[in-house]
């Protein structure tokens, strides 16, 4: 039912897909900032688009450990 009701929001709303991407990397980068140097694995593959979006677009750095894809914290600029 729940995927459902997404599924019609963001056909309904032009750029709710994009608000959900910015806001799902925007919270990924604020885990690993508040795990320092550790790194979070990505489960759901349905977010692996969003993943590469986020690597590609500054808000981490996206790492592979043979087929398993997870993020890192971007190093400090400077």
């Amino acid at each position: 039912m729940r995927a459902l009701l997404v599924s019609l929001i963001t056909t309904a709303v032009p750029g709710w897909r994009a608000l959900g991407r910015r806001s799902w990397c925007r919270k990924r980068r604020g885990r690993l900032r508040g795990l320092a140097s550790e790194i979070v694995w990505i489960h759901d593959g349905e977010k692996m688009p969003w993943a590469f979006w986020g690597a590609e677009n500054g808000f981490f750095e996206l790492e592979w450990a043979g087929r398993l894809p997870h993020l890192r914290a971007m190093p400090a600029a400077g």
